[in-house]
């Protein structure tokens, strides 16, 4: 699914006589979304649309980190689409293209398709890395123009929660984050977002990290 961005202006000018604004709007967002540095950030990319879908086409920018992968694993690729992608870049260009109508989702809120961002091991944290769209083409089935509202997202790196190094976040790594609870030291672990205070905020992402590696 690699070096193939040419399909959707083809089909916009084998329709420019007939393309006409749709009367309702598509949100393309990116999601904001937190990674432990040193693993990957899966953003998602979504789409919220009041018609079919014929084909999309847009750049995603992570600003000076790889996109390794994009994944096409929206509910419309479970049928008869087709994306492609120029991965792995910084800024990636992803297309699709539908064949049948009868195999569309119906319209709504989807995921169309999840970047894969690796964050450096020592990426600091509380870095908030954008993510940015830009080059947005969309098209309903009939190939009329959807009107767009793009939303850049971005990614927040954190801290392990797994304060212990022990393989997963547990009781243990709790205990020690209420030990330091309070304004952060040079040696403090469980200042989770880099805000110099153990508080509440990095309470929540030790719950959300629960049972997992951190």
């Amino acid at each position: 699914m690699h070096n193939s961005l040419a399909i959707i202006p083809v089909l916009l000018a084998t329709s420019t006589a007939t393309i006409a604004m749709a009367d309702k709007g598509t949100i393309l967002k990116a999601a904001d979304m937190n990674c432990t540095r040193g693993q990957v950030a899966e953003v998602q990319i979504r789409a919220t649309t009041h018609d079919l879908i014929g084909g999309f086409e847009f750049n995603a920018d992570a600003v000076g980190h790889l996109v390794q992968e994009v994944r096409y694993d929206g509910p419309i690729f479970d049928t008869s689409w087709s994306g492609w992608d120029n991965a792995p870049t910084s800024n990636v260009g992803v297309s699709a293209v539908c064949v049948f109508t009868e195999d569309q989702v119906d319209p709504g809120d989807h995921n169309l398709v999840t970047l894969e961002v690796p964050i450096p091991a020592d990426a600091v944290p509380g870095t908030v890395i954008p993510v940015n769209l830009s080059n947005i083409q969309f098209f309903n089935y009939d190939f009329s123009v959807a009107a767009l509202d793009p939303r850049n997202g971005s990614i927040t790196v954190h801290s392990t929660a797994d304060l212990n190094g022990s393989g997963s976040v547990d009781p243990a790594d709790l205990g020690l984050m209420i030990a330091q609870w309070g304004p952060a030291n040079p040696k403090s672990t469980a200042d989770l977002d880099g805000s110099g205070e153990v508080d509440g905020a990095d309470l929540g992402r030790l719950i959300e990290r629960w049972g997992t590696e951190g």
